[in-house]
C-alpha cells in the first residue's frame, strides 16, 4: 500500500443523496393531516425562510450538537406553518413524520450506492485508515449510522461542524491532522472541490464519474479504488 490514508467523500460518491428540504416540509405537513390548499407556493415559503437563516444554522454547526440543530429545524418549522396559516401546535407530528422520511428505514433521502460496502470492506481489510471529508452538516453522523458506514471509517469529518468546507486546504488540513500521515487518497465525484482541493493540498486524488469511461485519474465504479492503493 503507498497511501497511508484514504478519504472519501460523501455525497454523490458514497451516498445517493435527494434532499429537498421544501419538499420533505411540504409532504411531512400533508402526512400530517394539515391541508396546503397551495403546495408549492408553501414549498417556495419554507425555501426562502430556509435561504434566509443559512448563516444562522452553518453557526450552530460550530457546536457540534445535534439538538442544537434539531432546534433550528424546529423553530424554522413552527415559524413556517404561522406563515401559511397552519397551526403551530402541529410542529410535533410534524417534525417527526419529517424525521422519519429523511432517517428513517427505507429513507429516500439518503440511500448507499451498490458498490459502496464492498469497496469499503475491501480497504478494510487491508488494514488502511478511512477518513469520510465532506461538505456536509452536523448530521453526516447520524446518517453514517443509519447507513451502517460509521464502523469502517476512523474520523468522520464535516465540514459545517470545522467552519470550512472543501476545496479550501483548511479542511484538508484539518483531516490530516487527525489521521496522522500526508499520504492520502482522496475520491471524490466534485472536480473542483474534490480533486482540485485534494490535489492542491498535496495529497493524490481520483474523481468518481459514473458516468463515463474510466481514464487516469477518473474512475467509474468505487470497485476500482483498490486497484490505485
Amino acid at each position: 500500500m503507498k497511501y497511508g490514508a484514504v478519504s472519501f467523500d460523501a455525497a454523490g460518491t458514497l451516498i445517493d443523496v435527494a434532499w429537498d428540504p421544501a419538499a420533505i416540509a411540504v409532504e411531512s405537513a400533508l402526512l400530517a393531516g394539515l391541508d396546503l390548499p397551495d403546495r408549492q407556493g408553501a414549498g417556495e415559503t419554507y425555501g426562502r425562510m430556509l435561504h434566509s437563516r443559512w448563516g444562522t444554522f452553518q453557526e450552530l454547526n460550530r457546536q457540534r450538537s445535534p439538538e442544537i440543530c434539531d432546534g433550528f429545524w424546529r423553530e424554522l418549522g413552527v415559524d413556517w406553518l404561522a406563515r401559511i396559516g397552519q397551526p403551530a401546535e402541529a410542529i410535533g407530528t410534524v417534525s417527526a413524520i419529517a424525521d422519519r422520511l429523511i432517517f428513517g428505514p427505507g429513507s429516500k433521502v439518503f440511500r448507499l450506492f451498490p458498490d459502496t460496502l464492498g469497496c469499503l470492506a475491501e480497504i478494510k481489510s487491508h488494514s488502511v485508515p478511512m477518513i469520510l471529508l465532506s461538505n456536509w452538516d452536523v448530521s453526516l453522523h447520524r446518517v453514517c449510522g443509519m447507513l451502517g458506514l460509521t464502523p469502517f471509517f476512523d474520523h468522520v469529518i464535516a465540514s459545517l461542524e470545522e467552519g470550512v468546507e472543501k476545496p479550501h486546504p483548511g479542511l484538508f488540513q484539518i483531516a490530516q491532522e487527525r489521521v496522522g500521515t500526508s499520504t492520502v487518497l482522496h475520491i471524490g465525484d466534485d472536480p473542483l472541490a474534490d480533486v482540485h482541493g485534494a490535489r492542491s493540498f498535496g495529497w493524490d486524488a481520483l474523481l468518481l464519474d459514473r458516468w463515463s469511461p474510466s481514464a487516469p485519474g477518473q474512475i467509474q465504479s468505487l470497485g476500482e479504488v483498490a486497484s490505485h492503493l
